[in-house]
């Protein structure tokens, strides 16, 4: 590639256009650049390139020239694109490669004359169904491109592109079935003048972030540069959070506040074009705003540039605060990256003061957000009962992120057309169509680990009754009076006991009677990971939990991850720490309860038992003899034991000592290798697995779960 600047060009329009009489919106955002050009500054085809004349800027899709008769030094354009980015011929541009071309998720369009009055309603609805046939054949839009002369039913109007995704100087692809265009009544309007204020606003459910990310950083770009304390020099920031939540979005309405000469940078951009677009943003000296929507793409850990990449964003961002540093003067220019998760997906390299030493996360919205998000979409229900059914569907979508919401939409509308079947009815949404959609989507943070767990009740565990007193009052409190706040509920609850005797089927009932959101995960499986993978996924087990609140987290067998740290210098002591601390900042995680069982209790280390940790210990002991009573009755139902010479009482008796999952499985091998087809007696059959089965559960392990409860309770 060639060290040399990129040129500047002379603008002409495209022979085509020259000899058309009526105007060819086809390929009408593509910029035809001289082949050896296009090699040489490493553009791409159907790519975008930045188009710049003075402080102006527009996008356009990148194309090699085809006409032999046009030189070096000179790009073609469509008449149209010449109009809307208000080109002379013979001007001069500066063109430079950008990135891949996103999807058009809504376009706004608005006549450019005749009386509007009649654009409302379905009429209006009509005329965009026209609008996006016409669209549909430019394919690629922009801000400005005109749609000449369109007729419906005798009358004729044309419609000017006014925006695209929010911004008024980018390029966008039309996608079929998913953009959504919008006609504006009124004429179409002059482009405003480049605001002082670089505030992002209008998204639904996020208004506390938006506040948060202009009080902490962005208000800083508009004071006086030379003003600029020394600690706030780095011009870069980071979002994550998970998917669906709305990043993209943010990043397109950062385009949209039209502060600046927006770059973007993607995996189509060579490092060392990273590089060119961190220098021309310095050089151009003019506000911009560099946007890397999902950076993991560049410098995840598979790429195979990523080092390079690392490289170039990083040099970019430390010469961007050199002048603050040095000088106390600040360039405007503003980057913004977008990431799932910012300890995971940023480097060390990446997370210095000077670079992205700044992060905000975009959180699951709550009930409230998710309200607002819908009444945003006028969702089509009965305009009496519109609040009623926003209300209710915000209450019943825990962890829903808005595109997940937007797919609950899309299934109500679904399911209202399986219903009534003629596409043109005006019948709006029902109770059954919304039932419909929610079976139908889950949350996105729902998937892989986050699993809902089996329904298990109360009433599926018999007896224990003193520890299922003792959860409901743990829990219940909090959890149905959030007004009454009389105690603060404990972060973690600790079950411990002999095995197999229900603690993980307690925890399943928790999550089935509260509806609580539920994380299960075994300590072994976690510490058989690769070194920092267990540290990983814990922190993002807590994450998601968090995202997904009210949850459960259940880490059955904890003492593999969470045993003493006395001489052990493993993985153990690194997965205890990353423990140890997520549970440490409970107090801002929210509804969020930490599940924890083990047979070892005398094994954990004591971190785990001081306030703010596991403040709730609860012993689940062997079962007694109503809980014995309950498992003997429910398998001999189960495996339809004949119950004429059985005596319950005397079986009870003999299962003494016994923990709910030996029962289970003395049951349940009982008859192997009895002759079911001959004559037998049921009593003697179970009462010889019994006297055939020996019990885990030792005297001496018993004693040692009392001295373990003493040592806790007398603190020693």
């Amino acid at each position: 590639m060639s060290n040399r600047e990129p040129e500047h060009y002379k603008v002409r329009l495209q022979s085509t256009d020259l000899t058309q009489k009526t105007p060819n919106y086809k390929h009408s955002a593509r910029i035809f650049i001289h082949p050896a050009d296009f090699l040489t500054f490493g553009f791409t085809s159907g790519c975008i390139c930045n188009v710049e004349i003075g402080p102006v800027r527009r996008e356009a899709i990148a194309w090699p020239q085809r006409d032999k008769n046009v030189g070096k030094g000179i790009v073609t354009v469509s008449r149209a694109f010449q109009r809307a980015a208000g080109l002379k011929l013979e001007d001069v541009v500066r063109v430079t490669p950008a990135g891949d071309v996103p999807g058009a998720a809504s376009i706004i369009a608005r006549p450019t004359a005749g009386d509007t009055s009649s654009l409302v309603g379905r009429e209006r609805e009509r005329w965009e169904f026209e609008l996006e046939r016409r669209l549909e054949i430019a394919a690629d839009i922009f801000p400005g491109l005109v749609m000449e002369d369109l007729s419906l039913n005798g009358a004729k109007y044309s419609f000017a592109v006014e925006s695209v995704n929010g911004s008024s100087n980018n390029v966008a692809k039309y996608a079929p079935g998913s953009t959504r265009v919008t006609i504006s009544e009124k004429h179409a309007a002059k482009q405003p003048e480049r605001p002082v204020k670089l505030r992002v606003t209008g998204i639904p459910g996020l208004q506390n972030l938006l506040d948060t990310l202009y009080n902490d950083f962005l208000r800083f770009f508009e004071v006086d540069p030379c003003n600029m304390p020394v600690m706030l020099r780095s011009c870069g920031i980071v979002i994550h959070g998970s998917r669906g939540t709305g990043k993209s979005m943010l990043l397109d309405h950062f385009a949209a506040t039209n502060w600046g000469t927006v770059v973007r940078i993607d995996h189509e951009l060579k490092p060392p074009m990273v590089s060119e677009q961190f220098k021309a943003t310095i050089d151009r000296q003019t506000p911009s705003i560099i946007l890397i929507d999902d950076i993991s793409h560049l410098i995840g850990d598979t790429c195979p540039n990523r080092q390079s990449y690392i490289k170039a964003i990083g040099n970019g961002l430390d010469a961007l605060a050199a002048p603050t540093l040095h000088q106390g003067r600040r360039p405007r220019v503003v980057v913004v990256a977008t990431c799932l998760d910012y300890f995971n997906d940023i480097p060390d390299e990446l997370q210095r003061h000077t670079r992205f030493g700044r992060h905000i996360a975009i959180p699951i919205p709550d009930a409230a957000a998710r309200k607002e998000i819908l009444r945003s979409w006028n969702p089509w229900f009965q305009p009496q009962l519109s609040e009623d059914y926003i209300s209710d569907l915000g209450d019943r979508t825990h962890a829903y992120s808005p595109d997940d919401l937007l797919k609950v939409c899309e299934r109500v509308n679904l399911a209202r057309f399986r219903r009534v079947e003629d596409i043109s009815s005006d019948e709006p949404f029902s109770w059954a169509d919304i039932n419909t959609a929610l079976k139908e989507v889950r949350p996105t943070i729902m998937h892989d680990i986050n699993l809902k767990p089996p329904t298990v009740h109360w009433s599926d565990i018999g007896g224990y009754d003193n520890v299922k007193a003792t959860l409901q009052t743990v829990i219940r409190g909090p959890s149905t009076s959030p007004d009454k706040p009389l105690y603060v509920p404990p972060t973690g609850i600790l079950l411990y006991g002999p095995p197999g005797c229900s603690k993980t089927m307690t925890a399943q009932a928790i999550a089935t009677e509260w509806d609580f959101n539920f994380f299960s995960v075994k300590g072994g499986e976690l510490l058989n990971m690769y070194v920092g993978e267990t540290e990983r996924s814990i922190r993002n087990l807590f994450r998601r939990a968090q995202d997904a609140s009210p949850s459960i987290v259940f880490f059955d067998e904890i003492d593999a991850i969470a045993g003493s740290r006395t001489g052990d210098t493993g993985g153990g002591v690194q997965a205890l720490t990353t423990l140890l601390t997520e549970m440490a900042g409970f107090e801002r995680k929210g509804d969020v309860f930490v599940l924890a069982a083990t047979n070892k209790p005398d094994t954990l280390d004591p971190a785990l038992l001081r306030p703010g940790r596991f403040d709730e210990i609860i012993y689940v002991p062997l079962p007694d003899e109503r809980a014995r009573e309950t498992i003997l009755a429910r398998k001999v139902r189960e495996l339809q034991f004949p119950v004429g010479d059985l005596d319950m009482d005397a079986l009870v008796r003999l299962l003494e000592g016994y923990s709910g999952a030996e029962i289970t499985r003395i049951c349940n091998r009982a008859f192997m290798g009895v002759d079911v087809d001959g004559e037998y007696d049921t009593m003697a059959v179970l009462q010889a697995a019994i006297q055939n089965t020996t019990k885990l559960a030792t005297r001496e392990m018993l004693d040692r779960f009392e001295r373990w409860a003493e040592s806790v309770r007398y603190g020693h």
